[in-house]
């Protein structure tokens, strides 16, 4: 019925159904090429702040995550031009997957899976002195 009065659309949030901070290995596939980068997250609650290393700059990130759905934005502003990514993907386990929007640059597809640090255990030795003291 058109004539319904409706009330306001809620603001409110979805809670994230996982933590996404730390490093995020992603492979991008573009219309025509491949490429690895690499994010940088830091989550409180909802909201997303990090970076994003590309091809040739680190460039700033914000976004959000409610539910298993992550959006994130980064920015790369260079004179005459402006490309901005915007993530739109679904986390399942350490996969982040779905789609990029970049514009008048088109679309591409990510996956990022979470990085793994090696089990390196090796101990470190701080040289006492100052070094080749004679």
């Amino acid at each position: 019925m058109l004539s319904a009065k409706r009330g306001p659309r809620s603001t409110d949030m979805a809670a994230p159904s996982a933590n996404v901070s730390g490093r995020w290995d992603v492979d991008i596939e573009f219309f025509s090429s491949r490429s690895r980068h690499t994010l940088f997250i830091q989550q409180d609650g909802n909201w997303i702040q990090g970076s994003h290393q590309g091809d040739f700059t680190v460039r700033d990130m914000i976004g959000m995550i409610e539910g298993n759905e992550v959006k994130l934005r980064s920015v790369e502003r260079r004179p005459g031009a402006s490309v901005m990514f915007i993530f739109s993907g679904t986390v399942s386990g350490d996969t982040i997957s779905g789609p990029i929007h970049m514009g008048e640059y088109l679309n591409a597809t990510f996956t990022a899976k979470r990085h793994s640090y090696p089990k390196e255990r090796t101990r470190i030795v701080v040289p006492k002195g100052p070094p080749l003291a004679t």
